[in-house]
């Protein structure tokens, strides 16, 4: 049994919420403890991603609810607003990951051997702290991706079947890229060995002999 689309739609919003916390808050506690140095551009980019994420995907779910079908639950306004998010959490996750390399090869460039594998207190807090960004990064850029992905084609079967309104209406009232479940019954189909009463003209049919 599939699960309907706007279920899926749910699920993926929360957890996209969810798992944009944590890569901000890190990169929160890492640009307050840089100061006053720069603050590093992964940190910063966890941040602005962390914050697009939490004012605007909670705003697209409780607008859904009390405004059904607002400007906000459009299918075509969730592709392009999620897609530039998914993008950011991608850039978030590979600049995270780069600098975790860049930091391994200068330490192993100088003979001190790899950073992250360091027994010391800071080497492991920065180690644990820039890979949970880097994951919880990439996992954002996935789940995002793969949801605007499927809405994407989701929209594009509906509209290739000639299904009006589809990019401009909300997930929850999308109708169904599926076929029809069947039509009606044609009036003039007549089973075969038993009488029909002709509505339309008033006589009766019966084992081929038509009475008036």
């Amino acid at each position: 049994m599939a699960i309907p689309l706007h279920l899926v739609r749910l699920a993926v919003l929360v957890t996209a919420t969810l798992f944009a916390i944590i890569p901000m808050g890190i990169g929160a506690a890492l640009a307050a403890a840089s100061d006053p140095f720069p603050v590093p551009a992964y940190a910063a980019l966890a941040i602005a991603s962390g914050v697009l994420t939490l004012v605007t995907v909670p705003a697209m779910i409780c607008l859904e609810i009390m405004r059904p079908g607002g400007p906000t639950s459009m299918v075509i306004v969730e592709i392009f607003w999620l897609g530039i998010l998914s993008i950011l959490w991608l850039a978030t996750g590979a600049e995270t990951a780069a600098v975790l390399q860049a930091v391994d090869d200068i330490s192993l460039s100088f003979g001190f051997g790899s950073l992250c594998g360091a027994d010391d207190g800071f080497s492991n807090g920065f180690c644990s702290e820039a890979r949970a960004v880097a994951a919880f990064s990439f996992l954002n850029w996935l789940l995002l991706m793969c949801y605007v992905v499927t809405l994407f084609f989701y929209s594009l079967m509906a509209s290739s079947r000639k299904q009006t309104g589809v990019w401009t209406s909300s997930v929850a009232n999308a109708q169904s890229a599926g076929p029809s479940q069947g039509g009606p019954v044609p009036n003039s189909y007549v089973s075969s060995g038993h009488p029909h009463q002709d509505i339309g003209t008033g006589g009766t049919v019966q084992a081929g002999t038509v009475h008036v």
